[in-house]
């Protein structure tokens, strides 16, 4: 009787032994389910642009660079949550494309229009200061608003800013002066105020600058006509979560200097807004 009572005892023992292991099998199965589920990552769709140097480009290997290319490599680099897919375009296809839901985020030195604020989220960080001047050639004069362009040819990009506040006056002011539309480079911009196609170019100071700089245009300007920094955009149906996080890691970047460093690597000088 004892002999036989050891043995069961030593059975429930056993069986004992092998439901823990199941058990502990079964939990450390389920927790790595649990931890593989939550560090999925997502894949982001991002527009930015294709031909706009020194913002976005495709460099001479093909490659996407410039300081908004980089801005976005350095927040996807903060967000491991999150990974990238860039979709390069022109400017007025990377608004389309975003608006449609064919990406959710844009970046490409985008500024606040209330036209915009009803189709778009934007940001709450600038990244680059877009004031909007009046250049023009010194033989032209320095201009100080919209109203002393009277008579004068400008030359605007297409979807820009700078062609909504353009527009915006000529809807209230029929015929006060004509207007170039495109989407020229900055080569193209420099040789139309050059060859006097047209002589004002309402543009931020860092695209007066650059002219001045490149292609000695010498340009001047007056007062600025309409205040405004550069942010990422988002789809209306953007997760919130996500939006959220980019404004993070934006505001890190602000605070730890990053803007500043990509903005003197990309744009030689500080162009990020104080506000």
């Amino acid at each position: 009787m004892q002999s036989k009572t050891r043995s069961s005892k030593g059975l429930w023992i056993g069986l004992g032994v092998v439901i823990v292991a199941i058990i502990a099998v079964m939990f450390l199965h389920n927790t790595g389910q649990s931890s593989e589920s939550s560090s999925k990552v997502e894949t982001i769709k991002v527009g930015s642009g294709n031909d706009g140097q020194p913002f976005a480009y495709l460099d001479k290997d093909g490659k996407p660079a410039g300081m908004d290319i980089a801005l976005l490599q350095a927040i996807d680099k903060k967000l491991p949550q999150y990974k990238f897919k860039l979709t390069l375009s022109d400017f007025p296809t990377m608004i389309t494309n975003l608006k449609s839901g064919k990406t959710t985020i844009a970046m490409y030195q985008i500024e606040q229009n209330a036209e915009r604020k009803e189709n778009f989220k934007f940001g709450t960080v600038g990244y680059t200061v877009w004031d909007t001047l009046l250049a023009t050639k010194k033989s032209t004069g320095v201009l100080d608003s919209f109203a002393d362009a009277k008579g004068k040819k400008l030359y605007v990009t297409n979807s820009t800013n700078q062609a909504t506040l353009t527009d915006a006056y000529l809807k209230k002011n029929a015929n006060a002066y004509s207007v170039v539309r495109g989407t020229y480079a900055m080569e193209q911009v420099a040789q139309g105020l050059n060859s006097e196609q047209f002589n004002v170019y309402p543009a931020p100071k860092y695209s007066i600058d650059l002219l001045n700089r490149q292609f000695k245009t010498n340009l001047v300007y007056g007062k600025s006509v309409n205040h405004s920094n550069a942010y990422p955009m988002f789809n209306k149906k953007a997760d919130p979560k996500f939006v959220k996080a980019v404004n993070k890691a934006m505001a890190e970047m602000k605070e730890d200097g990053t803007l500043k460093k990509l903005s003197n690597q990309w744009l030689k000088g500080d162009y990020v807004p104080k506000d």
